[in-house]
């Protein structure tokens, strides 16, 4: 596999630009280095945002609030792909929400839970620093516009019917053996009834930046950082494209390809190609200074195929979500000024198999007759060990008693309409057989593994012997009763399998620097959601890139502010930068 790390030299020029060759497809340049004073500037700020999703608009907002001359820089109309998001954001700790609607939790239980995921990508500290804030970031959104007045649903799903705010959208109810189940999953009100996609979350928070000034540069594609002799960071170049007639139809056209990449891909390529074409032809460069820094927000890289082939080649046959705007480029602006790519070969996949709600109590296996995963767990969790460990295969194995249970919870009570069509489809493609050893057959799975994984299986769910992965009795159905159905959920089989990077820059877990190969903050650089490393960067549950997409944001956009002001945020040794002591 290709390396993970991609390192920028803070040497030379010369150097980073090396470096860059690493990141292909990402159409960044190699820093300009110059004096302030020899440039001609288009406009001047204190904290410059590149890229508006949920950790750009709350970076912007933050140093807003901190009284800072804030804009922000987005290729398109911002959004980004929270905008393509089910806007769920993954919150507890005691969120106001969880308290109106009688739930208990605290950031300990929390933290105890989330540890699960999160594993190494952060430090203990911060992780525990997220969770004690989170009630916070939580009350930041709704003080910025985003509503949530929906009720309860109790019961695990995917996805929530409409009507409902609060839902398990993680593994609270797996990771039981030090932590109370407790729903984090906040969805924003404004999803349509039919759709599990749409700006419920972020429009509400671009309009709150808007109306507290902060100047929107749009249709600019951040091309190359400015730099000065010392290697600090002190503007930005891009690529941009006027309004009127011309920038009328970049607008549609990266609206057409954001919807199209969801639904038919092959049409989001040619709506890029077009938008392409507009942005060569008649962009033209400006130039903004950052007084406080750059605050680099520009989502993961999942549709540049140069990097995903590079680095996530087991993941080639899942849907890349994502929009435009995710081609690795706010990570490729770190390095281009000395910072650090990690985790460059970590990526989610999400195999979702729940609606139906008995779907979860059968088991999965590969075309080797084996399972690899507890059928319970998250659908991040079962797609990425589908896509990274088994070739991306999915083969759903139950009985007749669990399949015809399934097809009579299988409805829009428990669904929304988009899960529900997914899954009636799924159905359909069923095959059966009376015996384990035909089903096999006709699924070209080895029967004799099946059948002993089966055997397996059974006795686990009978209590007579722990399961491999696991999974608790009361989470299994035995599968005995012939005929035996058999789903093939893999890759590009059945409902979508969806992937996401998760990679990015190292950064000052106190303060959202960008950091250099010697573990040193560069002076004027900061990065947040996917362009950083954080509590998203191991593991995947819904939500959880938004809320760190707040947290991370809201930290950088304090911290550029407070440089903006003069203070010296940098005045801690890296040893407290990464793990700092609790208070």
């Amino acid at each position: 596999m290709a390396s993970e790390t991609i390192s920028g030299e803070t040497t030379t020029g010369k150097t980073r630009a090396t470096q860059l060759d690493q990141l292909p497809g990402t159409d960044v340049e190699a820093a300009l280095v110059a004096d302030e004073n020899s440039l001609q500037w288009d406009d001047q700020f204190d904290v410059i945002v590149v890229g508006l999703g949920a950790a750009g608009v709350s970076a912007a907002i933050e140093a807003a609030d901190q009284g800072s001359k804030v804009a922000f820089i987005d290729r398109f109309e911002g959004g980004g792909t929270t905008a393509r998001s089910g806007s769920v954001m993954y919150a507890g700790g005691g969120t106001a929400l969880q308290k109106r609607l009688g739930v208990e939790d605290s950031p300990e239980n929390m933290f105890n839970c989330l540890r699960h995921e999160v594993q190494d990508a952060v430090s203990e500290n911060t992780l525990r620093r997220f969770c004690e804030e989170s009630p916070g970031n939580f009350d930041f959104v709704t003080a910025n516009g985003t509503r949530y007045s929906g009720t309860l649903f109790a019961s695990k799903t995917s996805y929530p019917v409409h009507g409902h705010s609060l839902y398990y959208s993680g593994n609270e109810l797996i990771y039981t053996q030090d932590a109370t189940p407790a729903p984090r999953g906040h969805l924003a009100d404004g999803i349509k009834r039919f759709t599990a996609f749409g700006p419920a979350f972020i429009a509400p928070l671009i309009k709150s930046a808007l109306k507290k000034g902060v100047t929107p540069i749009r249709r600019s594609r951040v091309s190359r950082l400015i730099i000065n002799p010392c290697g600090e960071v002190i503007g930005v170049e891009a690529q941009q494209v006027a309004g009127g007639w011309v920038g009328f139809k970049h607008k549609i056209l990266s609206t057409l390809a954001a919807y199209a990449q969801i639904y038919f891909a092959p049409a989001a390529k040619g709506y890029r190609k077009k938008l392409f074409a507009i942005e060569k032809h008649y962009a033209k460069p400006v130039r903004y200074r950052a007084k406080g820094g750059v605050v680099l927000s520009a989502g993961g890289f999942i549709l540049n195929k140069d990097m995903t082939e590079k680095y996530l080649p087991k993941f080639q046959r899942a849907m890349k979500l994502g929009t435009t705007g995710d081609t690795g480029s706010g990570i490729a602006l770190g390095v281009s000024a000395g910072g650090v790519a990690e985790r460059l070969g970590t990526a989610t996949a999400w195999r979702f198999i729940n609606p139906p709600v008995d779907w979860p109590k059968a088991a999965i296996v590969n075309l080797q007759g084996k399972r690899y995963v507890n059928e319970a767990m998250y659908g991040a969790v079962i797609g990425t060990r589908m896509m990274a460990e088994n070739n991306g295969e999915c083969i759903l194995v139950m009985d007749k008693p669990l399949f015809e249970s399934s097809l009579a919870n299988l409805n829009l009570k428990s669904s929304r309409f988009v899960t529900w069509m997914q899954a009636k489809t799924a159905v359909r493609t069923a095959k059966s057989a009376d015996t384990l050893e035909a089903l096999a057959q006709r699924l070209k799975i080895d029967p004799e593994n099946l059948k002993q994984t089966v055997a397996d299986y059974n006795a686990a769910a009978r209590g007579e012997q722990p399961d491999a992965f696991g999974k608790q009795p009361n989470d299994m159905k035995e599968i005995k009763q012939g005929p035996f159905y058999a789903i093939n959920m893999s890759a590009g089989k059945g409902d979508i399998t969806s992937v996401i990077s998760l990679g990015g820059l190292k950064v000052c877990e106190l303060t959202g620097a960008v950091l250099n190969q010697e573990g040193q903050p560069i002076k004027g650089l900061f990065a947040a959601g996917r362009n950083a490393i954080g509590v998203a960067s191991n593991a995947y549950v819904s939500g959880l890139s938004i809320a760190d997409g707040v947290f991370s944001g809201r930290r950088a956009g304090l911290c550029a502010s407070q440089l903006a002001q003069g203070q010296d945020i940098h005045a801690v040794t890296t040893a407290e930068q990464q793990d700092p002591q609790p208070a």
